[in-house]
């Protein structure tokens, strides 16, 4: 009888780390890797990047330093367009949200079936926030302070001893709106009213996620972690899979970080990128110590699978078909939505896009995730990680109600939150991370404060640096 499979060692640091001096002389990227193997490539993945960003690496005292966060601020949050809520979460004709990024406060309504509007979250009596901390809902817009109210429009429509106000006629002034757009099931908004439009900005991404609609989602899992790091720092870690090495050993022998590809693309309106990680191949770094019948059997332990039964998985591509015929009865079972017909690398490897400045959504059900990263207030040392799990709405039509918001303070765990599952223990590994370089910036020599970045593996970072210096209008 053979023994239990015992997979505690693949998450303990000291098996995984490669030796000193280990290189590779022959390791191909995603498309690469797949043709070798003779596995079919989605026409979007072989969609190569057309852009290779050759700027110079941000300096860290854009990080650190809070004389920036002011022209972040006007230069960035005022004039980009960037995701304020899902549909999901204001489902309802009269719903609302408030979307905080930074000091600014944007209030964000569902005014008729199919129309979004947003506004400044501002009062024009005398500026309380109308919608706070929590979702609210209802035909008119009232302010809790003097109970000035607005219909769904953002028009003035009653005020409290009007005759107080000699000047003033209802419907002629109102809530100061922003621009609003929706793409994917995700409501976009920009302050500025002459920016070009959504559609121009996310470039080549609506294209690329037509047979991954993100409308047909919803939000299964909700986080949103403080994090005590500068945001561009907090989403750089998720440009680039060069950091799985020492962050996740627990994911090398499933994920192979070594094989990732990255694409760019901008045209100096758009600026969006791709990472694509192949799953059922052992990370270059232990490919000689993993098998591909190993390989599968952690992955189905992972991702709730039925466990292989003998013969499969002996080699990579057979390991790589199996997991993707039981993740799509997986989903067949669980939602009646049938990806039986779907590409291997649809199924189960992780397909990340980015698009500035601070939106990440996932194409593919490998790890249907989504990610957005916004600055605490005025502290250039705060920001907030939001995460969302989407899953296919099931196929009788139904849309299942949206998870509530899991918040995760600053020194808290998601490993606590048994409601964040797997999310959680991989948000602490990048959390371990995240905080000390923030740290380590600080410390740094004055002399050479700014990152030495690698050629492809972190071309999505010298990326972001392109767009944000462009943004900022930054000459050094």
């Amino acid at each position: 009888m053979n023994e239990p499979l015992d997979i505690t060692k693949y998450g303990n640091k000291s098996y995984v780390r490669a030796a000193l001096g280990t290189q590779f002389e022959d390791m191909p990227d995603y498309v690469a890797y797949l043709e070798r193997a003779g596995e079919q490539i989605p026409g979007t993945v072989s969609d190569r990047g057309t852009h290779r960003p050759n700027n110079r690496p941000l300096a860290y005292k854009y990080y650190l330093d809070q004389k920036y966060v002011a022209e972040e601020i006007d230069k960035i949050w005022k004039k980009q367009w960037q995701v304020a809520c899902r549909a999901e979460d204001i489902p309802n004709v009269g719903d609302r949200v408030a979307y905080d990024v930074g000091p600014l406060s944007f209030l964000i309504v569902r005014s008729s079936e199919d129309t979004f509007r947003a506004f400044w979250n501002s009062c024009r009596h005398r500026a309380r926030r109308l919608c706070g901390s929590e979702a609210e809902s209802g035909d008119v817009i009232q302010c809790p302070f003097h109970a000035w109210s607005y219909g769904l429009d953002g028009k003035l429509a009653w005020v409290p001893r009007q005759e107080e106000f000699p000047n003033l006629q209802t419907g002629t002034i109102g809530l100061r709106p922003i621009q609003c757009d929706t793409w994917g099931g995700n409501v976009f908004i920009n302050p500025d009213l002459g920016a070009a439009p959504l559609k121009d900005v996310l470039g080549v991404m609506p294209q690329h996620f037509l047979d991954c609609p993100q409308e047909e989602r919803y939000t299964a899992v909700r986080i949103k972690k403080k994090v005590r790091i500068n945001w561009k720092s907090g989403l750089e870690a998720f440009l680039e899979g060069y950091h799985v090495l020492t962050t996740h050993p627990s994911g090398m022998p499933i994920f192979g970080s070594t094989y990732t590809q990255t694409d760019c693309w901008d045209d100096g309106v758009s600026s969006v990128s791709r990472l694509i990680t192949p799953a059922l191949v052992p990370d270059g770094w232990v490919k000689d110590e993993v098998t591909p019948r190993l390989s599968l059997e952690l992955f189905c332990n992972t991702y709730d699978l039925p466990a292989p039964p003998p013969g499969r998985g002996e080699t990579v591509a057979d390991a790589r078909d199996y997991a993707a015929k039981m993740t799509a009865e997986k989903y067949l079972a669980a939602s009646g939505v049938d990806f039986r017909e779907r590409s291997i690398s649809y199924l189960v490897d992780m397909h990340q896009w980015f698009s500035f400045p601070a939106f990440f959504p996932w194409w593919g059900e490998g790890l249907p995730w989504w990610y957005n990263f916004t600055p605490i207030g005025e502290s250039p040392d705060e920001c907030i990680m939001e995460i969302r799990l989407l899953l296919p709405k099931p196929a009788n039509g139904s849309t299942p109600t949206a998870a509530k918001t899991v918040w995760i303070d600053f020194d808290e765990q998601g490993r606590d939150y048994p409601e964040t599952g797997q999310v959680g223990y991989i948000m602490d590994e990048d959390m371990e991370n995240m905080e000390e370089v923030h740290k380590g910036m600080k410390a740094t020599d004055p002399l050479v404060a700014r990152p030495i970045l690698a050629e492809q593996q972190e071309i999505r970072v010298k990326h972001f640096h392109e767009a944000y210096i462009r943004a900022m209008g930054i000459k050094d």
